[in-house]
């Protein structure tokens, strides 16, 4: 079974931004990225993830004003997160328990490696699934 590490491994860049940054900047940021959730850091220690639905539900709703709203006013402080090590599945089960689209990857030390999206854990799962039934349609062939 695939791990999280085979996601985070082929991304050349880590996207993160500080707890004290307009949520402003930090919907340009998620922009420019193209990635729908992003990685709050104080310093470089994780202290939450925004995802467009705190914009959109913290900011946009409520008639905030994003240039001088802060990240950490409307962030998702503590977020759950994954190490490398775990597999997909154990991610994508947390994901729907929890009721959430995006899980920190972080190393046991705490430094982050990326963000995984539950579309990132479907399309490895329908991978692997595929993998798996195209080597089960050529063994029954030869047999």
């Amino acid at each position: 079974m695939k791990r999280i590490r085979d996601i985070v491994s082929s991304r050349t860049e880590v996207y993160t931004i500080q707890r004290t940054d307009s949520v402003r900047r930090a919907a340009q940021e998620m922009t420019r990225r193209n990635v729908r959730a992003i990685s709050v850091l104080d310093g470089d220690r994780l202290v939450g993830i925004l995802s467009e639905w705190d914009i959109m539900t913290k900011v946009v709703a409520e008639g905030r004003d994003p240039e001088t709203t802060r990240v950490e006013e409307v962030m998702t402080p503590d977020p759950m997160t994954a190490t490398p090590e775990a597999t997909y599945a154990e991610c994508l089960v947390t994901m729907l328990a929890n009721d959430f689209q995006h899980l920190v990857v972080v190393t046991p030390e705490g430094r982050v490696l990326g963000t995984v999206s539950l579309g990132d854990l479907l399309s490895l799962d329908k991978k692997e699934r595929d993998e798996a039934l195209e080597f089960y349609e050529r063994f029954f062939q030869v047999y």
